[in-house]
């Protein structure tokens, strides 16, 4: 898969994480899916190659077999196939480094791709939290316009119920004062 940054690839990029699940264990971010499924040998090779070339097993073994070499030609157990200057040795280490550089190159130039994929995939994905956002804030604003018109109205209910209790007291009060009245004549 051809990786650009134009709108069609990134529609491209987009439609692939999407109708791609998570197919395999080793491989469960969708990202990491489209980047794997779409790799040829030539560049799984390569991320393979660079993982083992960057870990302490591979250190080890190198410092290792170079101790050995080194060890063996000194003593001369075995003859000595590389006297001191160590040619065959620095000839080795030589194409060690012009073979290990572009590999290492190549997968850095994957990683850039799978940094890419991910950001694009992050990013459409912001997108649809961001929609999600306006849509919960859109529906917080009508439960909020709905409240304030309940509120508005039990308050128009309340100001109707203290009238008419300020008038049944009235009434109330009148008739009191009305029978007081009478009492007293």
């Amino acid at each position: 898969m051809s990786i650009r940054t134009s709108d069609t690839g990134r529609l491209a990029t987009k439609e692939t994480l999407q109708r791609r699940k998570a197919r395999s264990a080793d491989h469960s971010h969708p990202v990491n899916v489209v980047h794997h499924d779409e790799a040829t040998f030539g560049e799984r090779l390569a991320d393979a190659i660079a993982s083992g070339i960057g870990s302490w097993k591979f250190l080890i073994v190198q410092t290792a077999a170079v101790l050995m070499w080194v060890s063996l030609n000194i003593v001369g157990l075995v003859n000595h196939w590389d006297p001191f200057p160590f040619i065959l040795l620095n000839l080795l280490f030589s194409v060690q480094a012009a073979y290990t550089g572009p590999v290492l190159l190549l997968a850095g130039n994957r990683q850039a791709q799978k940094d890419r994929l991910t950001l694009e995939h992050a990013a459409t994905e912001a997108d649809k939290a961001d929609m999600q956002n306006v849509q919960i804030l859109k529906a917080i604003e009508k439960n909020t316009e709905i409240s304030e018109r309940n509120i508005e109205v039990a308050l128009q209910i309340l100001t109707h119920l203290q009238t008419q209790v300020e008038g049944h007291m009235a009434t109330d009060a009148a008739k009191a004062a009305g029978q007081a009245g009478q009492s007293q004549t």
